[in-house]
């Protein structure tokens, strides 16, 4: 069931709409009001700009993430792969040194 959720950003409230629990929501709206007010932070930029630099900062931030998490999953293949190697190398080995 949906959960309606209302939250303010930048002197606005947005009622949300989502599967997820309340905190969650109000978690992910922190980090974007974070993020809108280091972008507009010293600067007279429209919220409009403000709210782009903001999605490019937050993209930005997740494409890096998501690099980091598929070169973890590659890691992590490769040391499965070499584990199964290795376990069909000493299963080899112990079938030879039985005959």
């Amino acid at each position: 069931m949906a959960n309606r959720v209302t939250i303010r950003i930048h002197n606005q409230n947005y009622n949300i709409l989502a599967e997820e629990d309340e905190s969650y929501i109000q978690q992910c709206a922190e980090i974007v009001k974070n993020e809108l007010d280091q972008a507009m932070a010293g600067t007279a930029l429209s919220i409009t700009d403000g709210a782009v630099l903001t999605a490019l900062n937050i993209a930005d931030k997740y494409s890096k993430e998501r690099q980091v998490s598929d070169n973890l999953r590659a890691q992590l293949k490769q040391a499965l792969d070499e584990n199964a190697r290795l376990a069909k190398e000493l299963a080899d080995w112990k079938k030879k040194k039985q005959k």
